[in-house]
């Protein structure tokens, strides 16, 4: 089995140098024990030594590298939003997705105090958003109590944005709603959306019948909605019912999780996973994406290269034709199913679902995955809901607000003591 990643019980902060100071790191960790001597090395820096040969003086500015490697963005706190996801947009700026609004500002400048704001329609700061919302670069979508939104980025004018609530059936179904505590899977969202012209949306199970799920695939016209001068749209709604795959017992709970990849959206429900294309036809795969003698539930799905995986605790399964054929991957301990794996363009990262917060980036090796542990300070005791990188930064939105990091210094391997 691969190295499998260490979960610290009391992690400790990276202590990272300029470069001439490497090797003095060894010495630091022994300084530690003895906080006078600490204090006087940290008085003298930045300091300064010169070189002199003949005519020419060179000089040397070493700086003050002892604060966290992770920086809270400030004034992102100012809007009183719990940060829950986050899209780059044109590579320039930040959107972040909070419990009831939209919050975008510039990256590339000196310092970020350039917020824009935009209030989620249906929600507030009493009734926030139902899950996390989906976001990309063109939209925004979420749920809230009764229907399900969906607003451009950045809101143009009055017409950005439509709710849709479903007309429920009689009382022999049950609305169905996600959770309302803020997801730590990936994608975060209860909501994909496909090509920002398709979206899928869990409405309502049967209360005396437990193998038939309603699901609404809605089609609107992302030019009206989205473009820069938004007009009124209504979208089309197609019910898509869900059956269990047979051979299988029905569905045993109401535990969701969606995603889109390659134009399919994939749910599982219930116990059950399937796959939904965009004209609504139906996969159902079974319990599981494989064969597996045991049961679990997916909550993670993510690619490497061309292969697309599924998370179930501590098992991972794999697809070499975008979903259509699965096979098992590999079976893991119970450190794997406290792993969160995210894309980030073509790398591959996973984060822990621990108030530890450690960070790893990882790669495939045949059936194993590697895990280098990264430098996670500054991100302690607070839970990861995404990351995006952004211009010269990486950004980790948190339970605790926005971090950010140079994306030179992403991967650097914590050091461990």
């Amino acid at each position: 089995m691969a190295n499998l990643p260490h979960f610290s019980e009391n992690p400790i902060s990276d202590i990272y140098l300029p470069a001439g100071l490497t090797g003095l790191r060894s010495d630091l960790m022994l300084l530690k024990k003895y906080p006078f001597t600490v204090c006087l090395l940290a008085a003298a820096i930045p300091f300064f030594w010169t070189t002199t040969s003949c005519k020419k003086t060179v000089t040397h500015t070493i700086t003050d590298t002892f604060r966290h490697a992770w920086q809270p963005v400030t004034y992102f706190n100012n809007y009183g939003q719990q940060a829950m996801n986050s899209v780059s947009k044109g590579d320039s700026e930040l959107v972040v997705a909070g419990s009831s609004m939209m919050v975008t500002f510039p990256v590339n400048r000196g310092e970020f105090n350039n917020f824009m704001g935009y209030f989620l329609q249906g929600t507030d700061f009493l009734h926030p958003v139902n899950g996390a919302p989906f976001i990309n670069d063109h939209l925004c979508a979420y749920g809230t109590v009764t229907s399900l939104g969906l607003t451009s980025v950045p809101v143009r004018n009055q017409y950005s944005y439509f709710l849709y609530t479903p007309q429920y059936s009689d009382s022999s179904y049950n609305r169905f709603l996600p959770a309302l505590f803020p997801t730590t899977r990936y994608p975060a969202s209860d909501y994909a959306v496909i090509r920002s012209h398709y979206l899928l949306m869990p409405v309502e199970t049967y209360a005396n019948d437990l193998n038939t799920v309603r699901f609404d695939l809605l089609t609107f016209d992302s030019a009206r909605v989205l473009g820069d001068l938004a007009v009124p749209d209504t979208p089309v709604a197609k019910h898509v019912l869900l059956h269990p795959a047979p051979g299988t017992l029905g569905f045993g709970s109401s535990i969701y999780f969606c995603a889109a990849f390659y134009d399919k959206f994939f749910v599982f429900f219930g116990g059950q996973f399937f796959r939904i294309d965009t004209t609504g036809d139906v996969k159902a795969i079974g319990y599981h994406p494989a064969e597996l003698n045991f049961g679990t539930q997916i909550s993670n799905m993510f690619t490497y290269g061309d292969t697309l995986f599924a998370k179930a605790g501590g098992v991972i399964f794999y697809s070499r034709d975008h979903g259509e054929n699965w096979e098992l991957f590999n079976i893991y301990g119970p450190n794997v199913s406290l792993l969160v794996f995210r894309n980030i363009g073509k790398d591959l990262y996973a984060t822990a679902t621990t108030m530890n917060m450690q960070i790893w980036k990882t790669a495939v090796k045949d059936h194993n995955i590697v895990f280098d542990e990264l430098n996670n300070d500054g991100l302690e005791g607070t839970l990861v809901t995404s990351l995006t990188k952004c211009g010269k930064y990486v950004f980790a939105t948190t339970f605790n607000g926005v971090y950010y990091r140079d994306t030179a210094l992403f991967d650097q391997r914590k050091f461990l003591k």
